[in-house]
């Protein structure tokens, strides 16, 4: 509804807020998210409920759980890679291109771990056009990230059916396809594949990598296939924000490498034990003190 307002309202040089999105995917761990979605499956599970055999329903309740988009905030510290990003202009996009759009993704990992879904928000920019005497007014700009202050949009999940093990330093990468559907909303597909650096390499194009995910059963168990329906999304509030201590990746079931995780303290000045308490050592020049 927005852009169709553009084209049959906005005269030359007039102003689009917001006037630029961006979408942002990132590889997402949240085990007790996955967890608690199969729970609400597993009551299909029941050989005797009130008399009745209710596994022959389990199949498409998995599947209805797992294609529906979990609303709500989560922690930063869930995400295992930097985002892709799919930019949209609102003063030139099309209604076609809005229809049907594909985000490319190439995930270098962070930490080894699970990875157990998609993690989805966007951001806005508010451009205002320049005055009459050419001036540019200073642009706004707004984000639905985790790492941002919450809004009323929060953030949306994507959970794969069958989580993907990765290890730091490999590539997770593949294609996120959105739809737009008759529910004034998108039906979203993922094909994924977890490679090694130099097998990423490899495949410099989108092709190349197509062919790799369909070479056979080496690759098979490494390719996520996924369907979500937006429309369908459900919510978790379940997220408080960030303890005043930031919590380590391990306690989300990521892990540094080692040579990382000893280089962390490697990189630490010691103290020595006779100095008053209210004195800092600076790293950048351990022979000044600060008080």
């Amino acid at each position: 509804s927005f852009v169709y307002a553009r084209d049959r309202f906005l005269r030359a040089g007039g102003a689009m807020l917001p006037s630029a999105g961006t979408i942002h995917l990132a590889p997402l761990s949240d085990a007790a998210l996955w967890n608690e979605t199969l729970g609400k499956a597993r009551f299909w599970q029941q050989g005797a409920f009130y008399g009745v055999d209710l596994n022959p329903y389990f199949a498409s309740a998995f599947d209805e759980y797992f294609s529906a988009p979990v609303v709500g905030c989560f922690s930063p510290n869930s995400l295992m890679a930097d985002s892709a990003q799919h930019e949209v202009d609102f003063h030139t996009v099309s209604m076609d291109e809005l229809r049907t759009f594909t985000v490319p993704v190439a995930w270098t990992v962070r930490y080894t771990g699970v990875m157990h879904g998609v993690a989805g928000w966007f951001d806005l920019a508010f451009v205002p056009p320049a005055l009459h005497d050419g001036a540019q007014p200073a642009a706004s700009y707004m984000s639905t990230g985790p790492q941002a202050p919450a809004t009323h949009w929060q953030q949306v999940r994507l959970l794969l059916r069958q989580p993907l093990a990765v290890n730091a330093g490999q590539v997770v990468r593949g294609v996120v396809h959105m739809r737009a559907n008759d529910q004034r909303s998108y039906d979203v597909e993922a094909r994924l594949i977890c490679l090694d650096a130099h097998e990423s390499a490899a495949c410099p194009d989108a092709a190349a990598l197509q062919a790799l995910m369909a070479s056979g059963a080496q690759t098979a168990a490494r390719v996520r296939e996924a369907t979500w329906l937006l429309q369908e999304q459900v919510y978790n509030y379940a997220y408080a924000g960030e303890p005043i201590e930031p919590p380590r990746p391990e306690a989300a079931n990521l892990y540094l490498p080692v040579d990382r995780l000893l280089a962390e303290s490697a990189s630490v000045v010691p103290v020595d034990p006779t100095m008053p308490t209210d004195f800092v050592v600076t790293q950048s020049d351990p022979n000044a003190m600060q008080h």
